[in-house]
């Protein structure tokens, strides 16, 4: 299933790449620099436009995948078949750390700067998770670790969707977020979705989904005016959900064919 893989992680990369071009122009028209009130800019159109395009082709994609068998555990799920991917899983937690480190000791010139320093907290305790995931669920007795890693990674995403709604609510261009905090929703999402097969509710068309999706609103908020440690932490996640969606897919298998329903000899 590696061309499968290849196939929907490709069309994520290329439609992310097509979205931060066009969140990068948003961002130049989108506020009115004399009052500093939102300017009507009609590209917010055309990234509304792209947004749900993107959603649309990724879940027909991930409804072809449904033809396929997925692993019914996580070590099937998310066994790499490249001696690269366990230094390539660790990336993330490592981006993760750093962003977490530079919210912590520089949180930039943001309104709320304690909820930030706070968020830099749970950045670096949702890198710590990422790289106890990546560390071991890949092995048969590591369910344990998994479910701990996931659970702190969860706790990042969802103080990280706290902290940008928060912002949100204090800044007078309200569209500026919106693309972001959809972002880190879906992360947040994403991490679910990916965290049932260490609890065995294994979610894996939803996650495959999320995961692309998600990737996708991370790299279109990268661009976004803020700080370098927003720009890491988008860039980072993204990465983290690209590997998860295309691992997902690439374990998927070709179903059994059912002898039942094959017409009976003469």
């Amino acid at each position: 299933m590696r061309s499968e893989a290849y196939k929907i992680s490709g069309f994520t990369i290329v439609i992310s790449a097509l979205g931060f071009l066009l969140r990068w122009l948003q961002d130049m028209r989108i506020q009115n620099e004399e009052t500093g009130l939102a300017a009507y800019a009609p590209i917010s159109f055309l990234v509304a436009g792209v947004i749900a395009i993107a959603a649309v082709i990724l879940a027909v994609l991930v409804m072809r995948l449904r033809q396929f068998d997925a692993p019914a555990t996580y070590d099937k799920a998310y066994e790499g078949h490249t001696p690269f991917y366990g230094a390539v899983g660790l990336i993330p937690a490592i981006l993760l750390a750093a962003a977490g480190l530079l919210r912590l000791v520089r949180p930039g010139d943001v309104l709320w700067v304690t909820t930030h320093r706070i968020c830099g907290g749970f950045t670096v305790l949702g890198a710590l998770g990422a790289g106890v995931v990546a560390s071991n669920n890949a092995k048969p007795e590591g369910a344990p670790a998994c479910r701990k890693g996931a659970a702190m990674m969860m706790l990042f995403a969802g103080f990280w969707l706290v902290t940008g709604y928060r912002d949100a609510a204090g800044d007078p261009v309200v569209w500026r977020f919106v693309v972001g905090i959809l972002a880190r929703c879906m992360a947040l999402l994403a991490v679910y979705h990916a965290a049932g097969w260490f609890y065995n509710s294994p979610h894996p068309y939803w996650t495959v989904f999320s995961c692309h999706f998600g990737a996708f609103l991370c790299v279109m908020s990268a661009i976004d005016e803020g700080s370098m440690a927003d720009s890491v932490t988008y860039a980072a996640v993204a990465m983290q959900l690209l590997i998860w969606g295309f691992v997902a897919v690439e374990n998927l298998k070709t179903k059994p064919l059912d002898m039942g329903a094959a017409p009976a000899e003469e």
